[in-house]
């Protein structure tokens, strides 16, 4: 081999080492190109993704008794939840993982699709009686805004009963401020456009001034009993409503509450008055199982109305998204979060001794709001760090739900078909709330299963404002209380269908 082409060959070799090379580092700087482009992209996009939407105006004030009622749902689900345990992985073990398990001293109930075998036999859709729509309403405390649901704008043939309040209780006597006072004379005008509707005072035991103080003592409750007879003759209501969840001192208030119905009950039929007492009554089986004593509840009130919403909402303990008011539970939902359901609690107080007829289901027109922790992961029980900015403390009314989707380019909508609900999200916002679909589910479940009737909390959270409307839609009739209207057309119907 000539010493020229040895030359050659070396020269050869060279250069392709140079290639290779030269091809290595061309690969390295594109995937590091890639790299910071794709983290640049995601980066931009998520921040655009987290702040380019627009959040509603406040469109209602929250009572601060919805607020204290998650507040106390959390402790008392919190505390009710079986002793710590560690996961083999890290040690500990998360809230969705705690929450899934089973409570202390609690045998678990199937959370079957109403089985006529095991509630007792009866006909889907064959009505033992009227059924009742009994609404919540708030008085208006600030109309400045002109956001504030005002009482001649409610429809009187959408309701059967309106439950007013929240009136307080102030040395052992029912005390109504000036507004509530006012409230109620242009509430009970109401009646002379629909005779048949019920108006009655709300008031109730979570802190309220003094009520669940008022229900210890016997001379308490008997001038309690008096102011109540004052209000109702003085303002030509047809009865009250006590709000009685979760007190301090379950062992003594239980039985101390049960006295109070007894005694007003009795007064009733001492003056030959056919005034109405109904119950507030909460929705968790913890709570259930402690609060109440459901036979002297059966015994002494017309009617209860269960609460069936606040199940999922965002507290540290919980630190999860959920549907508010599910139906049923999810697939994957055991222990206590298969307890958290409409169908679940109104079966719990019905095999607890309620009679069906005497059970109003809850149903809201408000909902939930969460923050997620990853825009990217939003699902329901994806890991949240905080309420919503929509709505106030995580509560948002209907209107708001509306104005945030109807505003936003970002929006996503799914709809549940095990819980029949609805969530909507963009960016770190995630809301669970109910409309006019998911309440037809839920409403004709009520009625196919042939429960007294359906309650509506509220009818200041509804769309009264028409912020819901379809711009443009001229052909369409658009109506005030949308979910309401829903729920009425539905309850009040003459055809029956077996629902899912």
């Amino acid at each position: 081999m000539s010493q020229q082409q040895v030359k050659y060959e070396l020269l050869e070799g060279q250069r392709e080492n140079r290639l290779k090379y030269s091809s290595y580092l061309q690969v390295t700087l594109l995937i590091l190109l890639c790299a910071v482009s794709s983290v640049t992209v995601y980066t931009t996009w998520t921040i655009i993704y987290r702040n380019s939407f627009n959040y509603p105006p406040k469109l209602f004030d929250v009572p601060k008794l919805w607020i204290h009622r998650t507040e106390l749902y959390s402790q008392y689900l919190s505390d009710y939840s079986v002793p710590e345990t560690h996961n083999a992985t890290n040690g500990t073990d998360s809230a969705l993982e705690s929450a899934q398990r089973s409570p202390v001293g609690v045998k678990e109930l199937d959370n079957e699709r109403i089985s006529p075998s095991r509630y007792g036999n009866f006909i889907p859709g064959a009505a033992s009686g009227k059924k009742k729509l009994v609404c919540y309403y708030t008085a208006p405390y600030d109309v400045i805004n002109g956001r504030e649901l005002l009482a001649k704008d409610i429809d009187p043939h959408l309701c059967t009963h309106i439950n007013v309040g929240f009136a307080g209780v102030v040395n052992n006597s029912l005390f109504l401020d000036d507004v509530l006072r006012e409230t109620f004379v242009k509430v009970t005008a109401l009646k002379k456009i629909n005779q048949e509707l019920k108006i009655l005072v709300w008031t109730g035991g979570m802190d309220s001034g003094g009520f669940s103080e008022m229900v210890k003592d016997h001379a308490s409750r008997k001038h309690f009993i008096q102011s109540v007879k004052s209000v109702l003759e003085t303002y030509r209501l047809d009865g009250i409503d006590l709000d009685w969840e979760f007190p301090g001192g379950f062992d003594r208030q239980r039985q101390h509450f049960s006295q109070l119905l007894h005694e007003i009950r009795r007064e009733y039929q001492r003056e030959h008055r056919t005034y109405l007492l109904t119950v507030a009554v909460a929705a968790p089986r913890p709570i259930i199982d402690v609060a109440y004593d459901v036979g002297e509840i059966n015994s002494y009130a017309d009617f209860i109305n269960v609460m069936t919403y606040d199940y999922h909402f965002y507290a540290p303990s919980t630190p999860f998204t959920g549907i508010n008011a599910p139906l049923f539970p999810r697939e994957n939902e055991k222990g206590l979060l298969g307890m958290l359901n409409i169908n679940y609690t109104a079966n719990y107080w019905l095999e607890r001794g309620m009679d069906k007829d005497k059970i109003v289901i809850g149903l809201p027109t408000y909902g939930h709001s969460f923050r997620l922790a990853n825009p990217l992961n939003r699902h329901i029980g994806s890991p949240s760090t905080a309420n919503g900015a929509t709505g106030v403390l995580g509560f948002t009314s209907y209107s708001e739900v509306c104005w945030f989707q109807q505003n936003n380019i970002f929006v996503t909508t799914v709809y549940d078909n095990a819980t029949c609900s609805p969530y909507t999200t963009a960016g770190t916002e995630w809301i669970s709330y109910d409309d006019v679909v998911s309440l037809e589910c839920k409403t004709k479940w009520v009625k196919d299963s042939d429960f007294g009737g359906v309650m509506i909390y509220s009818l200041n959270a509804d769309d009264h404002g028409l912020y819901c409307r379809r711009q443009g839609d001229a052909l369409v009739k658009q109506e005030t209380f949308p979910l309401s209207r829903k729920i009425h057309s539905v309850l009040f119907s003459n055809f029956s269908t077996t629902g899912n």
